[in-house]
């Protein structure tokens, strides 16, 4: 009986996470146990996102590290932690001059930004411009209008986001969150706002409002970390298949772990289409890696981000 013949197969990069979070061993990983985990899951890099600032407060990631935290962690371990940082928005100088020092600091941009202000609030708007100015790309999470826990609030259809990129054409966005992912397709005009923290199933019968404007605006990048980015890919693995060959150079790969509660499919699912042959290997560097590593100006002379 003749022995079957298997494709051999090795991954072609290394995957670099862009939304790590980190805590105290209780509620989230911490720095040791999340190196430990990612020679198991083939990631070398991870940039650590500090817990979002609610109006003042920290506490809807409770044992989450950080911005200074943040930093410390990425000094001890260069080789495996990059950082973003975070701050509440008060439209001051202060603002411009606090992010200025944070990217002198090796910040590489902001967020998980989770304030709850609206994206047309002058405050948010006066962040946005800094960022633009100061070349650090924003990472958000959307908090639907009727909802009380963390990110910037919008309404169904993102008209807020949809001005922001409008206004800010210099700022990179980063969309993340079950609000922008429950925009890949079609939203249902009675659907209450605080649906829109779930998670849709079943066909995409046809395009939503995030893939119109990722279309439209090429500063709007979109992070498929969580629960949120799997489900929008995997519920129509036909749609989600071309929407990653579409926006290939715009994808980021992310975890969003906080435990090993939280281990999602999207990085099986990279390596299940690369192996099957759907994706081809240039997309699949493009999102594992390469993506990130040329938005976040990441060193590649020195081997820590060799692509």
């Amino acid at each position: 009986m003749e022995k079957p013949k298997y494709r051999p197969f090795s991954k072609p990069v290394k995957r670099l996470d862009v939304h790590c979070h980190l805590g105290d061993g209780v509620h989230c990983f911490t720095p040791e146990q999340r190196i430990e985990l990612d020679r198991v899951l083939g990631i070398d890099h991870c940039v650590i996102l500090p817990a979002p600032i609610n109006n003042g407060s920290t506490g809807s990631l409770p044992g989450v590290l950080g911005t200074e935290e943040a930093r410390e962690v990425s000094a001890k371990y260069p080789e495996h932690f990059s950082w973003f940082c975070n701050i509440e928005p008060d439209g001051t100088e202060r603002i411009y001059e606090t992010l200025k020092q944070y990217k002198a600091d090796g910040a590489i941009g902001v967020g998980e930004f989770g304030t709850l202000l609206p994206f047309y609030d002058p405050r948010v708007d006066h962040l946005l411009t800094c960022c633009g100015e100061l070349g650090l790309p924003f990472l958000f999470h959307i908090s639907p209008y009727g909802t009380n826990s963390y990110g910037v609030i919008d309404e169904k259809g993102l008209p807020g986001l949809e001005g922001a990129l409008i206004r800010h054409p210099d700022t990179v966005f980063i969309g993340h969150s079950q609000p922008f992912w429950y925009e890949i397709g079609p939203v249902d005009p009675a659907l209450p706002g605080p649906a829109l923290n779930g998670f849709p199933f079943g066909p995409v019968t046809e395009e939503g409002k995030a893939v119109e404007l990722m279309r439209r605006f090429p500063n709007l990048y979109a992070d498929l970390s969580a629960n949120s980015g799997s489900n929008a890919i995997l519920r129509d693995p036909a749609f989600g298949l071309r929407f990653l060959k579409e926006f290939s150079g715009r994808l980021l790969f992310g975890t969003d772990l906080l435990n090993t509660d939280l281990i999602f499919p999207i990085g099986q699912m990279l390596d299940y289409y690369l192996f099957s042959g759907v994706i081809d290997e240039a997309d699949y560097r493009k999102i594992c890696r390469d993506n990130a590593v040329h938005l976040f100006n990441m060193s590649t002379d020195c081997g820590r981000f060799a692509i």
